[in-house]
């Protein structure tokens, strides 16, 4: 899989650097970040990156269990994040903040109507809560796979063929 840039946070630090260019309030009440993660590749060219992101808090209701709400505290700290990310490489230096802004003008062209809905959190939260829990009992079905495969390797390593 490859790397995708994240914006530091209590759990993460990223591989490089990145800015906050911009926050927008959504008349929706949430808040949209704009986040510069470009960095140089080689010589005179960069990779120019742009990553978009609205923290949305997820209310214990929204959970088939309790113990999944907990879950989801441990691991994320109660938010979802909607994420697009743009990227374009091997820019010259000298076009790296006009490709930066029109990659942010386009996106928010195209999508700021659609992230400032009313309904934008209630209809994000409906689609990302089970998709949450069903990787979740994915993991756990994988792990748990990886237990029994393991007791039953211990169980014929030393039998005779």
């Amino acid at each position: 899989m490859a790397y995708e840039w994240l914006p530091p946070g209590p759990k993460h630090r990223p591989l490089w650097p990145g800015e906050k260019i911009e926050e927008i309030k959504l008349p929706n009440g949430l808040v949209l970040e704009v986040w510069d993660y470009s960095r140089k590749l080689a010589g005179d060219r960069w990779l120019v990156g742009l990553l978009v992101q609205i923290a949305v808090p997820v209310e214990p209701e929204r959970f088939s269990s309790p113990e999944l709400y907990h879950r989801f505290q441990e691991e994320t700290g109660g938010v979802l994040y909607y994420r697009y990310r743009k990227e374009r490489h091997f820019v010259a230096v000298e076009e790296k903040e006009k490709t930066l802004g029109a990659l942010k003008e386009n996106f928010l062209r195209a999508a700021l109507d659609y992230l400032s809905h009313p309904q934008f959190r209630e209809r994000f939260l409906e689609t990302e809560v089970p998709l949450w829990e069903q990787r979740l009992r994915w993991q756990e079905e994988i792990r748990r796979r990886d237990e029994e495969a393991e007791k039953e390797e211990g169980l014929w390593k030393d039998r005779p063929l």
